[in-house]
């Protein structure tokens, strides 16, 4: 028996396997697709969910026309119309995981779908005598529908691309649609029966789903990620939160390094609100505190506890908490409007976080009585 025997006598189980993989894989991003509209309620899932169900729709079809014994246009025409709308709803789908769906752009994806129907209805019943003609025969289906989705490929290239967060990811993914795409439409329209254009029309399938999957994975890691992110940062200042830097703190102070607690509030931050207004107090407090990230970067960590009140702990070996501390107030004077009163206390045996920061807040206090603009030792007042 020669190969080409061979593929045509299997052919249908190579189908059967592209299809079966592209089931799990649509089946998984179908999960979660659900799971993220359950928490955000997000419109962009509900549509993500809906241009997947319609992929599977397309897969189902696509293994009814693998084991249908005749060639049945109608179909052929479910099949290739459900891959057409499929295609533009995922990608639209896509764009919206990074982006909200502006009136522009509803209007393309109501254009495209539009004008994919009516291209699909016009092969349809062009040429034919009746609808039972159409279902009995043959009746070849017209390229115009194929060529169309070809060309919508270059087309999201340009619309999309430059929007979606993993841009070569997603061009890759539509280079792999328009590979699909050319060698189906060889396979059927120029070479039929090629063994070659059938393999990888049964296979490039798969490859556009993998990375599909990629695609809307590496979106969920990203969520979950800022999702994280948020929980434990504060949203103006980006530095860590009260309840997380306390957290790490006693972390640290378990670990037997070297801990040293500072603690800084911005001077005169009230009359800084009355006389430039929020938009600029909230400007100074950034700074500050991007100021405070910075000088702490490997040798510690940073956080706000509440208000003008910025704090951090060095425990890394050979650390300086004092060094660091009077870089901290000598920075925000140079590179601010503002100054800050700074205190800093070293751990002891025992000592628990909350009685740590409480030492660098009297140091503090101390730097505001005695002229603010100063870093005080929780030690020099024992």
């Amino acid at each position: 028996m020669n190969f080409n025997a061979f593929w045509e006598n299997n052919q249908p189980l190579l189908n059967l396997f592209s299809s079966s993989v592209s089931f799990i894989l649509l089946f998984l991003m179908l999960f979660m697709a659900y799971r993220l509209l359950v928490q955000t309620r997000r419109k962009a899932y509900r549509n993500l969910l809906v241009s997947l169900v319609i992929c599977l729709a397309h897969q189902m079809f696509v293994l009814a026309r693998t084991f249908e014994a005749r060639d049945v246009s109608l179909l052929a025409f479910i099949t290739e119309t459900l891959n057409v709308f499929a295609f533009i709803v995922i990608n639209f789908s896509v764009f919206e995981l990074y982006h909200r769906k502006r009136p522009r752009t509803r209007a393309w994806f109501y254009s495209l779908l539009g004008v994919g129907g009516a291209i699909a209805v016009t092969g349809l019943f062009s040429g034919t005598d009746s609808f039972r003609r159409l279902w009995e025969q043959g009746t070849p289906v017209t390229p115009v529908l194929s060529v169309y989705l070809l060309l919508l490929c270059p087309l999201f290239a340009l619309m999309f691309a430059p929007h979606v967060g993993q841009r070569l990811r997603y061009l890759i993914t539509l280079a792999v649609a328009m590979l699909m795409q050319m060698a189906a439409l060889a396979d059927r329209f120029f070479e039929p029966g090629s063994l070659f254009y059938s393999v990888v029309s049964a296979l490039l399938p798969v490859v556009y789903f993998i990375f599909l999957f990629m695609i809307l994975f590496e979106r969920v890691v990203e969520i979950l990620q800022s999702a994280y992110r948020s929980s434990i940062t504060d949203g103006l200042t980006n530095l860590f939160n009260r309840r997380f830097f306390t957290a790490q703190l006693e972390h640290a102070l378990r670990s037997g390094l070297p801990v040293g607690a500072i603690f800084c509030d911005i001077d005169n931050f009230k009359k800084l609100n009355d006389t430039h207004g929020h938009q600029q107090a909230d400007i100074v407090l950034k700074q500050a505190a991007a100021i405070l990230m910075e000088e702490t970067e490997e040798v510690g960590l940073a956080g706000r506890y509440g208000g003008e009140e910025l704090v951090a702990f060095v425990s890394a070996p050979g650390a300086s908490v004092a060094e660091v501390a009077e870089s901290i107030r000598a920075r925000i004077e140079k590179e601010t409007i503002v100054t800050v009163s700074v205190g800093i206390s070293s751990a002891t045996g025992g000592i628990t976080a909350e009685q740590l920061m409480k030492q660098a807040d009297e140091a503090m206090y101390h730097s505001k009585k005695t002229g603010k603009n100063r870093v005080t030792s929780f030690a020099s007042l024992v």
